[in-house]
């Protein structure tokens, strides 16, 4: 969104909360402007649209972002739904073909299996604790996963820019 659209998205959430001190100045406009510029303007009112319909209070940046990510991605998948894809590739390639079993499976559900081990899963003879412990680990992925959609894409960028240049530090002082 650019800086004309985002004037009409502050004054859009100004209006609908006209009793709370939001954006209050310049530099908060700026702030704010800076962490939702990646949003399309259409997006970022249709998130605070939805926002508004169901919630009293105002939103954050992060609250926008997340209503933005759930328009946009729909809501991930809840682990019943991968444990349901284990059992379907179980049955159909069992424990001789784990390759095309994991090829079958979304990207959550693949990362779970492999942690478990799909051979390991294939012989278990404890599917209520097999279920439960992939359970807890597809629910950890899936909130990793959903705030990472969240992060816009410069901060990504720039998180990678300084992972990159401690790096290049540590790896230097260790010569």
């Amino acid at each position: 969104m650019n800086e004309k659209e985002f004037a009409a998205f502050a004054m859009a959430l100004k209006t609908y909360y006209p009793k709370e001190a939001l954006l209050p100045n310049k530099e908060a406009l700026g702030l704010w402007f800076m962490q939702l510029r990646d949003l399309d303007y259409t997006l970022a009112e249709t998130a605070l649209c939805k926002w508004v319909a169901v919630n009293k209070w105002s939103p954050t940046i992060a609250d926008i972002r997340q209503e933005a990510a759930s328009i946009t991605d729909g809501d991930l998948p809840e682990w019943g739904d991968g444990w349901e894809q284990v059992l379907k590739a179980i049955a159909k390639y069992g424990m001789y073909r784990p390759h095309e079993a994991l090829e079958s499976m979304d990207d959550i559900t693949r990362q779970c299996v492999e942690r478990l081990g799909f051979i390991n899963l294939c012989i278990s003879e404890n599917q209520a604790a097999d279920r439960a412990n992939f359970r807890s680990i597809y629910e950890a992925y899936r909130e990793r996963q959903r705030k990472e959609n969240l992060i816009p894409l410069s901060t990504k960028q720039r998180i990678g820019h300084l992972n990159g240049a401690k790096i290049a530090i540590e790896g230097g002082g260790n010569g």
